[in-house]
């Protein structure tokens, strides 16, 4: 996918254009470019440091918390422009983050958390299909309903964060990081949910470090370094780069990557392996 397509923003979910991003003298984002088409899983892959919470924190309008903000360039969803605006209007244009560090309620109720989420909802039937759905796609949840949220495991605090989000009802996700620090069963899990929420229709922006687990949901993907894309391309493509085996798979030449966590179908393919000449030596 290319980040200068020629049709207009608005063909498009989310449409990042020439983004600058600061937090005071430190320039964090440089010229960033990216689009996510309505429907789909997009992946933004990248070392510690790189920008990619920076990335999705722009988006959500959140900067400001972090003491950084937009320098130039612009954020549109469905051609709306979204950079510039509180974060609280970029939720009730349908765009929710779910932050790296799952970062629930922890003094609050399972269920607390969810109605914290449906906050801005004037809509009760529709937050009540929405609490349904997320019960629905992690039953837990409901077990869980007047159990404090600091007392649930890890991948359950993950699926509450998840499910929160989802009772603003967004048409786009941005999921940093979701399944850091998890258990490989319970990240496959979080895996096979994302996967279940995009084919109902959410379209998702996906940061995420396990790129194996990254690249098998995504249709296209982005690597940043240093505040930088220095490589976009379909998903498929980037598995079977060298410099993508080598820097994010850990495989090396010639090795067959093993298959993404949860979903042994789609193992990423040993070959053919194009070489990416940005990082060329």
């Amino acid at each position: 996918m290319d980040a200068h397509d020629p049709r207009p923003p608005d063909d498009f979910g989310l449409s990042v254009k020439d983004l600058a991003v600061g937090y005071g003298p430190v320039a964090a984002l440089r010229g960033i470019s990216l689009r996510v088409p309505r429907g789909s899983i997009v992946t933004v892959l990248g070392g510690n440091g790189a920008g990619k919470s920076t990335l999705l924190r722009a988006i959500s309008g959140t900067l400001g918390f972090h003491r950084g903000g937009v320098t130039a360039g612009e954020i549109r969803f469905d051609g709306a422009r979204l950079s510039g605006t509180a974060a609280s209007a970029v939720v009730a244009a349908g765009v929710v983050q779910v932050p790296e560090g799952r970062r629930v309620f922890a003094r609050m109720t399972v269920e607390e958390n969810l109605r914290a989420g449906a906050l801005g909802a004037r809509d009760r039937r529709a937050a009540a299909e929405a609490r349904e759905r997320v019960l629905t796609l992690f039953p837990v949840l409901a077990e869980r309903a007047r159990q404090r949220a600091g007392l649930l495991s890890g991948g359950e605090q993950q699926m509450l964060a998840i499910g929160r989000a989802l009772m603003a009802r967004p048409r786009m996700l941005l999921l940093d990081e979701p399944t850091l620090g998890l258990a490989p069963m319970m990240a496959a899990r979080i895996a096979d949910t994302v996967r279940e929420i995009n084919e109902q229709g959410t379209t998702v922006l996906l940061v995420e470090q396990n790129a194996a687990a990254a690249l098998s949901l995504a249709s296209s993907a982005y690597v940043l370094e240093v505040g930088e894309v220095v490589l976009s391309g379909p998903a498929a493509e980037l598995a079977r780069s060298d410099e993508v085996r080598r820097r994010y798979l850990g495989v090396e030449d010639g090795e067959p990557a093993g298959p993404a966590p949860g979903n042994d179908r789609r193992a990423v393919p040993a070959s053919p392996r194009p070489n990416l000449a940005r990082w060329s030596a």
